[in-house]
């Protein structure tokens, strides 16, 4: 097996050679070399920061500073039906007791796959699919 280390490693080569542009007219990138007329980026150092917008405000600086919270998901919560499989009675009063969704939570949805002993009675408590009842 051959001898591996960082010092000998190196890129594999590639059998394209690399473009020379600016060559007279007949080599297809002749004259202006593919940089078009004229302006900032047809100059030799010509070029322009990423995210740069010709002076008009950048959009990464137009958008919020800080992120987004839905205010959806500040009252509802999603339970794994293992937490509650064993439960008897299935309502927000009795998850908010064991401590399994907080006190401000107002609606739950219960996923994963398995069965459950006891129905759901309270409206504001959903299942996936995967949850079947006994």
């Amino acid at each position: 097996m051959k001898n591996i280390s960082l010092n000998n490693i190196s890129l594999e080569k590639t059998n394209k050679d690399r473009k020379r542009v600016g060559r007279g007219a007949g080599s297809g990138l002749g004259k202006t070399a593919g940089r078009g007329h004229k302006g900032q980026k047809s100059r030799s150092g010509g070029s322009i920061r990423p995210g740069f917008e010709g002076g008009q405000m950048p959009l990464q600086q137009r958008l919020p500073k800080f992120g987004f919270t839905s205010r959806v998901s500040k009252t509802s919560e999603s339970v794994n039906i293992r937490e509650v499989i064993e439960l008897k009675k299935i309502d927000l009063e009795t998850l908010q007791k064991l401590g399994i969704i907080k006190k401000s939570t107002k609606k739950v949805k219960i996923f994963g796959e398995g069965k459950l002993k006891s129905k759901i009675t309270d409206e504001r408590i959903k299942s996936s699919k995967g949850v079947k009842f006994e």
